[in-house]
């Protein structure tokens, strides 16, 4: 991943992606330099910008809102939503759950998308996090009616 120069992206980009991430991870994951924007009639908060290549030579416009901590990726209209966030994701190690939207009809990739995750030697599937966490919200409302 590098930043691109403003020249490197010529037509306009439309949103693909947001998400909410600290400013830590924001750095972590983008190590390039960014653009202050503070103008209320490019933004509607503080934010920062920049143009990223990926390694796989995708472009795309990053912004992340100060207040919000909203991450959002912009890509243009020619590129494929799904081929690039199969790029993306080989690149940052966002995960699935802070994801907030992405563009109808853009797949995640297997490995973001996967309904098993894996927590040290454990897997717990969804299904099986849903489950558990239904008997959890009836045995609270046990113990409540069984204290009243």
């Amino acid at each position: 991943m590098r930043v691109g120069r403003p020249d490197e992206l010529r037509v306009q980009a439309f949103p693909v992606l947001t998400a909410r991430i600290s400013e830590t991870e924001l750095s972590k994951w983008f190590p390039v330099p960014f653009h202050y924007l503070t103008d209320p009639q490019e933004t509607p908060e503080p934010s920062k910008a920049a143009l990223i290549r990926l390694e796989q030579g995708e472009y795309f416009v990053l912004y992340w809102g100060e207040l919000s901590k909203q991450l959002k990726l912009e890509i243009p209209a020619a590129t494929n939503p799904s081929e690039f966030l199969d790029a993306f994701f080989r690149e940052v190690p966002l995960p699935r759950g802070r994801i907030l939207w992405r563009r109808q009809g853009a797949r995640l990739p297997r490995h973001i998308a996967a309904k098993t995750v894996s927590v040290g030697n454990d897997s717990v599937s969804s299904s099986k996090t849903a489950s558990q966490s239904h008997s959890a919200k009836n045995d609270a409302r046990g113990k409540k009616t069984k204290r009243d």
